[in-house]
């Protein structure tokens, strides 16, 4: 029974209530490394045991700059021991953000296993009390290597930690300035795992691969719950790896962001249409069908059992064949490719949540499923609709507050306790919530009528040549938009034609890249209502990146960031118009 009240429980439920063997794995030289349940806890003893004597206690702050391993989950487990507080960086953050973020959080003892960003911010690094590092080529007065570090004594101060008591600070993205630090307790937490027990039913023999950032308070409470259930996680190497890890290890569950679900959805699209003769006719008609037939029906034809045999299952083995949950979040699903997955048969369920909900406010799972929503709200989760539209919630996963911004804590949470998402929604009859837009990206042109920037940029990136779309429309007299390329495809247009000499802006501008965007944009406009058309459009000619400040580090692209770098280009959209 998992009655847990602090993370800290969690280490102790995990030493009386667990065994298995291939608990953590992670690959070293291309092999998996398997780290026991007992090994587990062991090294989270001992590295509490370590931490506290150098320094480390009760409400201490250390950062974590790390890609998602087994050994972030050891020193997150060892800290919240001491009930010190774990700050976990984004690994690819942006130098200025990484820098606001150690100040910010008054940071002296950091954990880091990236060597590019130990060798971006060592200077900063000599004021350090401690730096643990691990696979990083350093020395120092205040450097230690963590399997040195680590030792074998498991003995240290256990304190009181009040369930309220703070348990990380998490640092949000910045797409509309500085980053702002959201407060965490344990409490917030653990009824996020208490609540995901109730709707998640996982078994000790399943596997889960996972491959999205620790640092995302998503994939680290999902995290927390594999943890408690006893299962075998797998970490992925690198993403580009995942779809050779699905076949290898044929996950039973996973977390996944839209836009790899939107790669997914036009690779598979694609394959069927390069297709010849009997395959291809079977497998238009199955995917015609799949793209047509209403989700939420129960009925079934002899064409679905037909389909499902010859076609859907190759598709579901693409993702290994034995996935029981395909879990989503972090930015809206469109619902075509909701749609799409959910007739083929996988087992994949849409939630919504902000990390400063801790993270999940609803979430649809295998007895209430409706395609097209994010589900219905946790338990410990009240939701309610201001007079706009905006969806309000409250609730125990509800954070602290911003850290040392207490005038952002108020505009964020009202008097009464009422958080305010910032996103317009709708709660049906049944409960089930569904978003409609961000409230600052539902845009109002010139002419008053009103433009959803989100679907819109949807249906632009559903093209695989296209990696990102900003729609520009607030207070403006049409519709434009700033195109952001795929640069593996183009490096492969590039290969296949001759042009590996040419830069990426001059592949840009190549006539068939301009070609396939104006086809996509007048396709596209066929299917809009006049006054949502994209009348104008740039191809932006260089790469996207998180440095530049367009993407953030969980890969959402800066709208205030993009508008201004862009600034002359959406001028120009718009000369002689306004």
């Amino acid at each position: 029974m998992f009655d847990c009240k602090t993370l800290t429980g969690i280490v102790d439920y995990i030493e009386n209530e667990v065994d298995n063997d291939s608990f953590l794995n992670h690959l070293e030289g291309g092999h998996w490394k398997s780290i026991s349940s007992k090994e587990f806890v062991y090294m989270v003893r001992c590295l509490a045991s370590s931490f506290e004597k150098a320094g480390v206690q009760q409400g201490t702050s250390v950062a974590i700059i790390s890609d998602s391993s087994p050994f972030w989950l050891i020193v997150d487990y060892a800290l919240q021991c001491l009930g010190a507080v774990s700050v976990p960086i984004f690994a690819n953050i942006s130098s200025s953000n990484l820098s606001f973020e150690l100040e910010d959080a008054e940071i002296k003892y950091v954990y880091i296993a990236s060597q590019e960003k130990f060798d971006q911010i060592e200077s900063s690094l000599k004021d350090m009390k401690l730096v643990l590092i691990k696979d990083i080529k350093a020395s120092g007065e205040n450097i230690e290597q963590f399997l040195t570090f680590l030792g074998n004594d498991i003995k240290y101060t256990a304190p009181q930690i009040n369930p309220d008591d703070l348990a990380t600070i998490i640092y949000t993205s910045g797409s509309t300035g500085v980053p702002k630090g959201v407060e965490l307790s344990h409490t917030n937490l653990i009824t996020q795992i208490l609540d995901t027990k109730e709707r998640v039913d996982l078994s000790s023999d399943f596997k889960a691969l996972s491959f999205l950032p620790l640092a995302h308070i998503f994939e680290r409470m999902v995290m927390s719950y594999y943890l408690s259930s006893g299962l075998s996680i797998y970490f992925a190497d690198d993403v580009k790896n995942v779809a050779n890890l699905l076949k290898e290890l044929k996950p039973d569950i996973m977390t996944v962001v839209p836009r790899l679900l939107d790669k997914i959805y036009t690779k598979m699209h694609e394959n069927v249409s390069q297709a010849r003769g009997i395959k291809w006719l079977i497998g238009s008609a199955a995917f015609y069908r799949a793209n047509s037939k209403n989700p939420n029906s129960k009925n079934e034809n002899a064409f679905d059992r037909l389909f499902a045999k010859l076609v859907y299952t190759k598709l579901q083995e693409a993702l290994g064949g034995n996935l029981k949950y395909l879990i989503t979040g972090g930015a809206p699903l469109s619902f075509p490719v909701y749609r799409f997955f959910h007739n083929i048969g996988l087992p994949l369920y849409q939630g919504y949540g902000l990390t400063e909900t801790s993270p999940v406010i609803s979430v649809n799972y295998p007895e209430e499923n409706k395609i097209g929503t994010c589900g219905k709200p946790f338990s410990h989760v009240q939701i309610k609709l201001a007079e706009d539209g905006e969806l309000l919630t409250k609730g125990p996963s509800v954070m602290r507050g911003y850290h040392k911004q207490a005038l952002k804590t108020k505009d964020m949470i009202d008097e009464d306790g009422w958080l305010h998402t910032g996103d317009l929604a709708e709660i049906d009859e049944e409960g089930y919530v569904t978003l409609i837009s961000r409230k600052k990206e539902l845009f109002k042109t010139s002419t008053g009528k009103y433009v959803s920037a989100i679907s819109m940029e949807q249906r632009i990136t559903a093209n695989k040549w296209v990696d990102y779309a900003v729609v520009i429309a607030d207070n403006k007299p049409f519709v434009s938009a700033l195109i952001f390329m795929d640069e593996i495809l183009l490096e492969s247009f590039a290969s296949k034609n001759g042009l590996e000499s040419l830069s990426f802006e001059e592949l840009i501008r190549q006539r068939r890249i301009q070609a396939i965007v104006m086809n996509l944009i007048k396709n596209l406009n066929t299917k809009l209502n006049h006054w949502e058309k994209i009348q104008m459009f740039h191809i932006v000619t260089e790469k996207v990146s998180i440095e530049s400040g367009v993407l953030t580090p969980s890969m959402k692209v800066s709208r205030a960031k993009v508008e201004e770098l862009y600034k002359s280009e959406i001028n120009n959209f718009y000369k002689g118009n306004l």
